[in-house]
């Protein structure tokens, strides 16, 4: 829709998604989710071409997009317009210093943004009655003290559900409050055109790439991975820096006041971090590199593999 609409028509997308992480364009999903409890709970991972931070979709709650000409934009219009639409059904929405749509000091609706030449959009949630239950520990990485990220990180806030401050708003009568009051912002309502997009082309081959492993971790900014482990014959760190979903650098070995480790031992390290530049940050490929040295008959080997492959990606969802 940003790159195929009149320049200079006004847009507005109402949609759902199934449960789901949906992380911003520049965020790392290894320090931002618990992958490994959103794959037991079924909440999927996705990754928006917008900026801000991570929310949480359910069909309990509405997304709405609205596309315009960059000229017109700012950032707390749509948010006004929505929280206007909820005035109107009796619930004393407001726009915070945030960019937020809140109520008594919680926030509803999260808001992010992109801008190109021409066009800007503003894409913003809304928490009719989704399942904040299901949403607790996915948004808490076991790794995110470990990593250190150039992408953006998440600043958490307290969230309410709309259905706290009225029993009769559902997907349904939101979308047609917001509707009526994009058409009072922005243009007659005799102007106003229901498109269906569904069935269409691009919307399907855009579905199919923002699925993609290259999409959803390839494009994750530069992140550094520390890590550490006391073993029997020694204390082992380790670091691996990665950008793109690749890993770019790794460097393994112990403390320089600890006492020497076994023979065999600092060849070992930089026959392990050697195997793994170059190697897409996920399970099975981390696990393939390594696969030679598991096998081999050194225990210390095999103890130190299995330990890097179960911390350095034990939280990712498993994609092609």
């Amino acid at each position: 829709i940003l790159r195929n609409s009149d320049p200079y028509s006004y847009v507005l997308y109402l949609w759902r998604n199934r449960p789901s992480i949906v992380i911003g364009r520049n965020q790392n999903p290894w320090k931002e989710c618990n992958l490994a409890l959103m794959a037991e709970r079924d909440v999927v991972l996705a990754r928006r071409s917008s900026g801000g931070g991570a929310v949480y979709h359910d069909l309990g709650n509405t997304n709405y997009t609205v596309v315009m000409p960059r000229e017109a934009f700012t950032r707390d219009m749509c948010a006004e317009m929505v929280a206007r639409a909820l005035q109107a059904s009796d619930i004393p929405a407001y726009v915070n210093a945030r960019h937020d749509v809140a109520v008594d000091g919680l926030k509803i609706s999260g808001s992010a943004f992109k801008l190109t030449k021409q066009r800007a959009f503003h894409h913003g949630t809304m928490l009719i009655d989704a399942d904040l239950a299901r949403l607790h520990g996915c948004l808490k990485s076991q790794a995110h003290d470990c990593i250190d990220a150039k992408g953006v990180a998440s600043v958490p806030s307290p969230v309410v559900n709309l259905r706290d401050y009225s029993l009769s708003l559902d997907h349904s009568s939101f979308c047609d409050a917001v509707l009526r009051q994009f058409a009072n912002t922005f243009a007659p309502p005799d102007e106003v055109t229901v498109v269906d997009t569904a069935g269409d082309q691009r919307t399907v081959d855009e579905r199919c790439r923002i699925q993609t492993w290259d999409w959803l971790y390839g494009q994750t900014p530069e992140f550094t991975h520390r890590l550490h482990r006391s073993f029997a014959w020694a204390t082992v760190f380790a670091t691996v820096t990665a950008r793109h979903g690749r890993i770019t650098d790794a460097s393994i070995g112990t403390a320089e006041s600890a006492l020497q480790p076994p023979p065999g031992s600092r060849l070992l390290f930089a026959d392990v971090a050697a195997r793994l530049k170059g190697v897409r940050y996920h399970p099975s490929d981390i696990n393939e590199c390594l696969l030679s040295v598991i096998d081999s008959d050194s225990p210390r080997a095999s103890e130190l593999c299995d330990w890097l492959i179960s911390n350095l990606s034990y939280n990712t969802i498993s994609s092609a």
